[in-house]
């Protein structure tokens, strides 16, 4: 299986401005996975993740968690399709840690070859 790799701002450039526009920092990995485990969804000790889904059309939709009490994807697991990526913003106790893009492993030959 394939390791996260990292891309440089460039690279995710087209991601970038349809997902997280206002993402100013350089802290940017693919993962390439079946499945993505959603965590953190609301803000705990200073961490959240907050997901955007972008599909090979160019359409993009956002996740906004609902209150902790009443959070249904908190800790879910979905199957992750070819056409679609899931992009997450990843704040850790207070500090960024940057965009973590997760892609299914169909596309990481065209992916690894434009990085």
């Amino acid at each position: 299986m394939y390791e996260p790799f990292k891309l440089s701002r460039k690279q995710a450039m087209p991601i970038l401005r349809k997902t997280f526009p206002n993402y100013a920092g350089r802290k940017i990995t693919v993962e390439f996975t079946e499945s993505v485990t959603f965590y953190d969804t609301n803000w705990g000790g200073g961490t959240k993740n907050t997901y955007r889904f972008i599909r090979s059309d160019g359409k993009t939709a956002a996740f906004d968690a609902p209150a902790p009490w009443s959070n249904p994807v908190e800790g879910k697991t979905i199957a992750l399709p070819p056409d679609i990526l899931v992009v997450c913003h990843v704040i850790f106790c207070g500090k960024e840690c940057g965009i973590r893009i997760y892609s299914h492993p169909s596309n990481a030959p065209k992916l690894l070859e434009a990085a």
